[in-house]
């Protein structure tokens, strides 16, 4: 069974055992003065004091609430709480002082991060200035490029023409040249022949012997020359086949310089209609404010109007009346009259059922006529309807070319980058060193690189079968094109033989017609006998008439009051709808001008965008035309070297004939060479004459042609001088660009880096938040006496 004593001390938290020492009566007292209080704090489940902070669930055992709770305590119970409560405030305050080191260290990483925050922010501001600054340099470069291209454009066209009038030059001086070599060659030949029959016969056979071993010379030295002539023509033919693959790439990169300029051309246009249809929206919405007050305005007359007219009418209505009884008696006199005129009439009409036959044919005629007409537009029409087809279709075709050529090209780079993408894995996978930052970034970017490997496989599967239908669609397109085409050489066909059947049909039209203009004669003799019976008829239709037109002229005046009245009171009614309608179409004017603003604003960003695809064809037409230019030169040097080798070809073919016809003529007219140096002599006369005339046509053009490769010189000169301006702007566009992505790329880095530091000052104020919470916690159990706060 559990003392009193030891109950009390496991309730109380204080030993009792030093009470135990002493009396009986001693610790009935302690019993009789604790034990109630110890009761009651039974009742209320009293917990010991503690440093923890939480809610308090009952009497705290401190001194002052013992003191409170019991009444008198013995002193040494009240020492020995006192001691006790110490201990735990002395805790408490030595995990405050904990807290705040912990608080004091959080504030001091706030104000470095803040500082690290407001120190990155200027940073953006600099790199924001630096990219502004990169930028407008990036476009005064690109414009200067621009400049220097046209220019390199305009050196180029000059230089075409000077080697044009030099191939003319040259093309007009080598017949000359080549004349005036075979006229010396020919002066020469007779020179040696004269020579030669001065000599005498005696010389004759050694002159022989001579010549043979001379033209065996002249025949290897001409074969040599065939053989020189053919390697060069070789070389020229290679150059020329790489000359018109580059020139076709160039071609290529001139259609996409047009197709990137009329795109351009074309988004500028829709951008200025979009402008004009903006200012046209306004001047809409304007106007239509201004009918709506002009519509209100002309209302009131309108109302006035109609009261008047009603008014009109009904004075109109009673002059009727008294009109319709005198036209009564005038219509008896017409009966009479008109019995006379019948019969003729009656003779009239057997002539025109004549006619009427005659006419019926002349229609049938007609009508086979016009159906061979109305035939051949028709099938004019369907030959239209056909030429149309076939253009759409061939129009279908490009569409479809392009769309594969695209489609085709977006496959090669998905493949290259389905090639590229294991190894860059691979790489990013091997690297181990960095931060945890570095490492956590290059992880993802390993995961995002393997979603794109995975994703890569399907999308060539969608490319490959979208080329495989584009092929399926230009075939069936091409199919159709030839049916279309079959098609359209029938419809010509039966418009040929349609235009064949017209005149005929057109004769036949024309003796019909004649038929019926002479029973039209006819008709017209019986017709002249009518005039006399008319004019009573007329007579007395006149005076009816006269009285009709009086009836009638009332009645009009009457359905011109009413349709007036009608008309004032419909004028109101649509006055008012008018100014009802007017206004219900302000608010969808209003909503038009703003769709238009839009409207404009989304095509300047489209204009943009085909502003650089421009630049970029720009680009690769230069690269083109820089490659035809090095490769025409290569050829032009090439064909440079054809009329030496050509001269020296024809030179030793000439050298051999004249060889051959010298061992033949010395051979066959060894008899005869007295009496032919007479006739020499004069040929050479001749000959040298004819040299002094064809040289003096060649020394003029020898000069312009001299003057023209100083200006080819000159002309190349500039071009490369320029080539060179470009190739130095185009490292300085390279340069621009490289310097503004790696300013947009440090902007970047800023920008995260920024977003960072708020994240760790976000987080290091929710610690500090935290430990002052538990600070306030301490500090409030502390004030307690060691009790958590209630």
């Amino acid at each position: 069974m559990v003392s009193i004593e030891s109950f009390v001390a496991t309730f109380s938290g204080v030993s009792l055992r030093p009470i135990a020492s002493k009396t009986v009566f001693t610790r009935r007292l302690a019993t009789a003065v604790i034990l109630p209080g110890i009761l009651t704090g039974m009742l209320v489940v009293a917990a010991p004091a503690s440093a923890e902070s939480g809610p308090a669930t009952g009497i705290c055992n401190g001194v002052v609430n013992q003191m409170a709770h019991r009444g008198m305590v013995q002193e040494n119970l009240l020492k020995a709480a006192a001691r006790k409560n110490a201990v735990v405030i002395t805790q408490l305050q030595g995990e405050r002082a904990a807290l705040q080191g912990e608080a004091d260290s959080i504030s001091a990483k706030i104000a470095e991060a803040t500082k690290t925050i407001v120190t990155l922010e200027a940073e953006a501001v600099q790199l924001d200035a630096a990219i502004k600054t990169a930028t407008e340099d990036l476009a005064s470069v690109i414009s200067q490029q621009a400049a220097t291209v046209i220019a390199v454009d305009g050196a180029k066209d000059a230089l075409a023409a000077l080697k044009a009038d030099q191939e003319s030059v040259t093309a007009e001086l080598a017949p000359l040249q080549k004349e005036l070599a075979d006229l010396q060659a020919a002066s020469a030949q007779l020179s040696e022949q004269v020579a030669t029959a001065t000599t005498g016969i005696a010389d004759k056979n050694a002159q022989i012997s001579a010549a043979t071993d001379a033209l065996t010379t002249l025949q290897s030295a001409a074969t040599k020359a065939a053989d020189n002539l053919t390697a060069k023509n070789s070389q020229i033919t290679v150059a020329e086949g790489e000359l018109a693959a580059l020139v076709a790439d160039a071609q290529g990169a001139e259609d996409a310089v047009a197709g990137a300029t009329q795109a351009v051309a074309d988004a500028d246009t829709e951008l200025q209609r979009l402008v004009t249809s903006g200012t046209a929206a306004q001047a809409e919405l304007d106007a239509q404010n201004a009918v709506v007050t002009a519509a209100k305005t002309a209302l009131t007359p309108l109302q006035e109007s109609a009261a008047a007219a009603g008014a009109a009418v009904t004075a109109k209505e009673a002059q009727i009346v008294t009109a319709q009884g005198e036209l009564e008696a005038l219509q008896g006199d017409v009966v009479e009259a008109e019995e006379a005129l019948a019969g003729k009439n009656a003779e009239i009409t057997t002539a025109q059922r004549a006619l009427t036959g005659l006419q019926a044919d002349a229609v049938k005629a007609a009508d086979a006529s016009a159906a061979n007409t109305a035939a051949l537009t028709a099938v004019n029409a369907e030959v239209t309807a056909l030429q149309a087809r076939i253009a759409t279709a061939n129009a279908d075709i490009t569409a479809k070319q392009s769309a594969l050529t695209t489609a085709e090209s977006e496959l090669a780079t998905l493949q290259a980058r389905k090639t590229f993408l294991p190894g860059e894995i691979t790489r990013l996978q091997g690297m181990n060193g960095g931060n945890r930052e570095t490492r956590e970034a290059r992880a993802a970017l390993i995961v995002v690189l393997q979603t794109e490997l995975k994703a890569i496989d399907p999308q060539i599967t969608d490319k490959t079968t979208k080329i495989k239908g584009l092929q399926g669609d230009l075939v069936t397109l091409q199919a159709a094109v030839t049916t279309l085409s079959a098609d359209l050489s029938k419809k010509q066909q039966e418009s040929s033989a349609l235009q064949q059947q017209a005149a005929p049909l057109q004769a036949t039209l024309t003796t019909a017609n004649a038929t019926v203009a002479t029973k039209e004669g006819e008709i017209a003799i019986l017709k002249n006998a009518l005039p006399s019976l008319s004019a009573a008829v007329t007579a007395a239709n006149s005076a009816v008439s006269s009285k009709q037109g009086e009836l009638t002229t009332l009645q009009d005046q009457l359905s011109v009051l009413r349709t007036a009245a009608a008309t004032a009171n419909s004028a109101v009614v649509d006055q008012e709808k008018l100014v009802a309608d007017l206004e219900a179409e302000l608010p969808t004017l209003t909503e038009g001008v703003a769709e238009a603003g839009e409207a404009i604003t989304a095509q300047r960003i489209v204009l943009d965008g085909l502003q650089s695809d421009l630049v970029d064809a720009n680009e690769d037409l230069v690269v083109a035309t820089a490659a035809v230019d090095t490769k025409k030169a290569e050829v032009t040097e090439l064909n440079g070297a054809l009329p030496d080798l050509r001269s020296a070809v024809q030179e030793a073919d000439v050298a051999v004939a004249a060889k051959q016809g010298e061992v033949s003529t010395l051979n066959t007219q060894l008899d005869g060479l007295v009496i032919q140096l007479a006739g020499l002599n004069s040929q050479i006369t001749v000959k040298e004459r004819e040299v002094l005339a064809v040289q003096a046509r060649v020394a003029p053009l020898l000069a312009q042609l001299d003057g023209l490769v100083d200006e080819i010189t000159a002309a190349e000169t500039q071009m490369k001088n320029l080539q060179s301006q470009l190739t130095t702007f185009d490292k300085q566009v390279t340069d621009a660009q490289t310097a503004l992505r790696n300013l947009e790329a440090q902007k970047k880095q800023n920008k995260d880096a920024i977003t960072a530091q708020r994240v760790i000052v976000k987080d290091l104020e929710n610690k500090l938040g935290s430990v002052q919470k538990a600070i306030r916690a301490i500090d409030g159990q502390i004030a307690l006496g060691g009790c958590v706060a209630s």
